[in-house]
């Protein structure tokens, strides 16, 4: 099934477009979600919980890129998951006392920078073709290898090798235009 009819399904509250988007998309989340996890249990509770936030977002969202919007929430998910596991492991009556002596490593100007280059990178995403989005989702997003990542978005791995060495020029010269990086 396509995305777009994914989508349709579960903005009008049709539960065959989870079932759908489940069938179609789980091992891609399952695979985000364990790359940063390395639980597989802590990975499927994460994929369950950005499902459900999916059928929960849509409607009132709308994404024009389902695929994307599936994995970033996903992405989100296992990073929360993480820290929230981290911090369960953590010692916070120690760390608190050491809390005045230890510089921040916070830095405002810098969470802003990072902040401004991932909505350039989201927008010029969005610009790809479709075929060419999930091959870059797959490769960069998702950490596929390129001969994973070819069979993921029904291209061969001569094809999807010279459409990412493409894609990395077309991002790096649509960042130089947006003042990320000089033009050397």
């Amino acid at each position: 099934m396509e995305d777009i009819m994914m989508t349709d399904l579960m903005f009008n509250r049709d539960e065959k477009g989870l079932a759908e988007l489940k069938a179609k998309y789980s091992r891609l989340l399952m695979k985000i979600a364990l790359g940063i996890l390395k639980s597989p249990e802590d990975a499927e509770e994460c994929v369950n919980d950005a499902l459900y936030a999916v059928w929960n977002s849509i409607p009132p969202d709308r994404p024009e890129k389902l695929l994307p919007y599936v994995c970033r929430i996903t992405r989100r998910r296992a990073i929360d998951k993480l820290r929230y596991n981290t911090a369960a492991m953590r010692d916070t009556k120690l760390l608190s006392e050491l809390d005045e002596c230890l510089p921040s490593v916070y830095n405002v100007q810098n969470e802003a920078e990072k902040a401004e280059l991932a909505v350039a990178v989201n927008d010029w995403v969005k610009t790809l073709p479709d075929k060419q989005q999930r091959l870059f989702v797959y490769r960069y997003f998702s950490m596929y290898s390129v001969k994973e990542a070819a069979r993921e978005a029904g291209m061969s791995v001569t094809a999807a090798t010279t459409a990412l060495m493409r894609m990395r020029v077309s991002l790096k010269n649509s960042l130089i235009k947006g003042g990320f990086f000089d033009e050397h």
